[in-house]
C-alpha cells in the first residue's frame, strides 16, 4: 500500500466476495425466475395486476442489481465511505428477510439466498477493517 491508487486487499477481496453474492443473485433469479414470478402474481392478484408480473418481476430485477453494482461502484471504485454503511443495512435487511422466504416455502430461493447473503456479510467484514477505514479516510486519487 505505498502509492495513493493502491487499493488494500481488504477491499479487493470485498470485491471478489460481494461481486460472487451478486453473480449467485443472478444464477438464482435465472433458475427461480418462474417460481418468483408465481408468487409475485399471487402477491398481485388482490389488486388486480396479476397479469403484471411478467413486468414487474424484470424490472425488479433489474433495479435490485443495478443498485447493488452501483453501491460496489462507490465503495469499491469511488472510495465513497458513506455507502458502506448503505450496504449495511441492505445487506441486514437481506438477512432479516430470509426466513420470510423459508416460511413461504421457497427451499431453493431460501438456500442461494443465504449463501448470497454469507458472502455478503463475508464483504462486509473487510469493509469494515481497520486498513480499510484508513483507505476510506484518505483523498482519493
Amino acid at each position: 500500500m505505498k502509492g495513493k491508487g493502491v487499493r488494500p486487499d481488504s477491499i479487493k477481496k470485498f470485491d471478489l466476495f460481494y461481486l460472487a453474492a451478486i453473480a449467485i443473485g443472478v444464477a438464482q433469479a435465472l433458475l427461480n425466475y418462474d417460481a418468483m414470478q408465481t408468487a409475485l402474481a399471487g402477491g398481485l392478484s388482490s389488486t388486480g395486476l396479476a397479469g403484471q408480473a411478467g413486468i414487474v418481476l424484470p424490472i425488479g430485477l433489474a433495479l435490485g442489481f443495478g443498485f447493488s453494482l452501483f453501491n460496489w461502484f462507490l465503495v469499491s471504485r469511488l472510495r465513497q465511505g458513506w455507502a458502506r454503511w448503505v450496504l449495511l443495512v441492505f445487506v441486514a435487511w437481506r438477512v432479516s428477510s430470509i426466513p420470510l422466504a423459508i416460511g413461504a416455502g421457497m427451499g431453493s430461493l431460501s438456500i442461494t439466498g443465504m449463501i448470497a447473503a454469507l458472502l455478503q456479510m463475508i464483504a462486509l467484514y473487510f469493509l469494515f477493517r481497520p486498513e480499510t477505514r484508513a483507505w476510506f479516510a484518505r483523498p482519493a486519487g
